[in-house]
């Protein structure tokens, strides 16, 4: 069987720096990830990233990791895996004169919440619950490479409301519009808010979980320090979606949040807002995409679903 000259590189660059053998599964995801099943049954994630993610980035995964696990945190947390070396990341060359980087992580088990068809509300109130004591856990976190910008960070939304322009159907330009005017009017408040570490990608992605239970989260890429707020939005924005009553969704979610850690009437009053500020930030990131490559696997698998949720609170706030 031929094997793909990347995949061959992986796998002698795992032999050499972890002692692992096995075979490779290609995951999606914006980076190239795959999933490494070694001779002796064990499974790891193995992502392999360009110089363009930062080196400290994945220190903030691993430290923050180490952190939520000494304090007790229940939910399993993917666990970036040490080289022979004890280094966390393993440099690899893919191309010529370009210098990539690898790191092997603990894989989780756990059904993928996108993939369950039919959502109960015990399980949206546990992800709310278990939101929340992820918060309370990491409030005395904190990190240098926490404290960044990137295209996800929704306390700067607006970074992003130029690419209404890209819009060729002027409906769609309009809502995308109203969306990037509505998380405006709470933008300068999101200042007084608590701000602390945050997981940053509360998608149903990125939640694993059996049965009604949530047993495991994944891809802490867009951590940040941040309103903590904002990390429920993003959240309750992923709960709403494809629910034929999405405000009653939401409060599903929030309820279970409420029951560990309260909010502020100034922290509520925010929230549908930034929900509205998550969606327009995933069709801009998207209409910017789909110039670059409108035919990616990876990259509009949710766009429809964002505009349904948008023109429904556009028509209910």
């Amino acid at each position: 069987m031929c094997i793909d000259p990347i995949e061959k590189t992986v796998l002698q660059c795992l032999e050499d720096a972890y002692c692992l053998r096995g075979s490779l599964e290609r995951l999606a995801g914006e980076n190239l990830n795959y999933l490494l099943s070694t001779e002796r049954g064990t499974r790891y994630v193995v992502k392999v990233v360009d110089q363009d993610m930062p080196s400290e980035v994945v220190e903030l995964e691993f430290a923050a990791t180490e952190y939520a696990i000494s304090a007790g945190f229940a939910v399993k947390l993917p666990e970036i895996i040490q080289n022979k070396y004890g280094n966390i990341e393993t440099g690899i060359n893919l191309h010529k004169n370009k210098q990539n980087r690898l790191r092997l992580i603990r894989f989780l088990d756990g059904n993928v919440m996108e993939f369950i068809p039919d959502i109960s509300d015990i399980l949206r109130k546990n992800v709310g619950i278990t939101l929340a004591r992820y918060h309370v856990t990491m409030e005395g976190f904190d990190h240098p490479a926490a404290h960044r910008n990137h295209r996800w960070n929704l306390a700067r939304a607006g970074q992003h409301q130029a690419k209404v322009g890209l819009l060729d159907d002027a409906r769609k330009a309009a809502l995308m519009k109203w969306g990037f005017d509505t998380w405006g009017q709470v933008e300068s408040s999101l200042k007084s808010m608590h701000w602390q570490f945050i997981h940053g990608d509360m998608n149903r992605e990125n939640i694993l979980v059996e049965g009604d239970r949530v047993t495991g989260l994944v891809d802490f890429g867009d951590a940040c320090f941040n309103p903590v707020v904002c990390d429920l939005a993003i959240c309750l924005a992923y709960m709403m979606l494809d629910h034929a009553d999405p405000l009653a969704a939401m409060g599903v979610a929030l309820d279970g949040y409420l029951e560990t850690r309260p909010l502020g009437a100034s922290e509520r009053s925010v929230l549908l807002p930034l929900v509205c500020g998550r969606l327009v930030t995933s069709i801009a990131v998207s209409t910017e995409r789909r110039a670059i490559d409108p035919d990616h696997p990876n990259w509009f698998g949710g766009e429809d679903s964002a505009w349904a949720l948008l023109r429904t609170l556009k028509d209910t706030m």
